[in-house]
């Protein structure tokens, strides 16, 4: 059986909680989500202790086995969850994992986590043997069409009131970046801003605060704005913006208008990838002031970029950065990148 995030407590109120459950998916809020829903309904049925392995080169998959019969020994019931980082086992693991599966003791509950699994992951027998035992959880992020109606129920849970476009920026901003958009429904939850909020009030909110975020950014460069954008990127680096969020939305617009620029049919490849209808012009022109050679030259610089953050290079990051929203606002401004 599989099941959200948002159906697993309805389960565990009418089923109670398995002997093995695992939780896969592609974004950490929702993953954590489910984790939190778990422990606490443990909690509930008086399960106080919790162990976590998570799998190495090192980890030892007799712990299965040897943890299961030394819990017996007490008589009592202990909740062990067991991470997975890339969702391979391995072959001794894969074994392990059947085997428990076939023969759950019942002195423990075994959580199973791990990232979205691929095809070939989903046919192993380990897998299959899991999902026979028991419920798995997939927390992956929704569809872009699905997307509003998340952030509604995203935004009910934080008992903030938002008005359909609000729910529409929100989508624009924070499409990919799940955690962020929890983030700001907290702030806005403590905010005194009178309920429900519109797209102006979140984006008066957002200036009230003195800071301008990446998403501002993005669209000041979809609109080519360059004065804007450059003043937004400024103000984020004052407010100590955390370059591999910066660098991922940068990354990010550099492959939509990639695949915009080589689509057969635009409005299809719009919709495919998430622009908005009342978006398709600004990036279509967006695509047109990108010419081959614009976009070869944004892709030296998100490389560079990469290196000055991450290995430092000794490249300066803030002028990379510079060069790269010059670029997509006003290619024709940028003549041959500095070595």
């Amino acid at each position: 059986m599989q099941l959200t995030p948002a159906q697993l407590s309805a389960h565990l109120t009418d089923h109670g909680l398995p002997a093995i459950m695992s939780v896969f998916g592609d974004t950490p809020l929702l993953i954590d989500d489910a984790l939190q829903q778990i422990r606490r309904f443990a909690r509930e049925q008086g399960i106080d202790e919790r162990q976590r392995w998570l799998q190495d080169n090192q980890f030892d998959w007799q712990q299965l086995n040897d943890q299961s019969a030394s819990l017996s020994l007490f008589s009592t019931l202990k909740l062990v969850e067991l991470e997975l980082p890339e969702g391979k086992p391995g072959r001794e693991g894969g074994e392990a994992l059947r085997n428990y599966a076939q023969a759950p003791t019942a002195d423990q509950i075994l959580i199973i986590i791990g990232p979205k699994l691929k095809q070939e992951q989903l046919k192993a027998k380990w897998y299959k043997e899991l999902t026979a035992a028991g419920p798995v959880v997939t927390a992956n992020s929704p569809e872009r069409s699905a997307l509003p109606r998340f952030i509604q129920q995203r935004a009910q849970l934080h008992q903030v009131q938002l008005q359909p476009d609000a729910t529409q920026l929100l989508a624009d901003w924070f499409e990919g970046n799940l955690l962020a958009l929890d983030q700001e429904l907290q702030k806005l939850a403590l905010s005194d801003l009178p309920q429900p909020l519109s797209m102006a009030d979140i984006q008066r909110a957002a200036e009230d605060q003195s800071r301008f975020n990446v998403f501002a950014l993005q669209e000041a460069i979809v609109q080519a704005d360059l004065d804007t954008a450059l003043h937004r990127l400024a103000r984020l680096f004052e407010d100590g913006v955390e370059e591999a969020i910066l660098s991922w939305m940068l990354q990010r617009e550099w492959q939509l208008v990639s695949t915009l620029k080589n689509a057969d049919n635009y409005a299809d490849a719009c919709r495919k990838n998430g622009v908005w209808r009342n978006q398709e012009a600004a990036y279509r022109n967006f695509c047109q002031r990108m010419s081959p050679a614009a976009i070869s030259k944004a892709a030296q610089l998100l490389a560079r970029m990469e290196y000055a953050f991450k290995r430092d290079s000794g490249e300066h990051y803030t002028t990379l950065a510079t060069h790269l929203v010059t670029l997509y606002c006003r290619p024709e401004a940028v003549g041959e990148l500095p070595q």
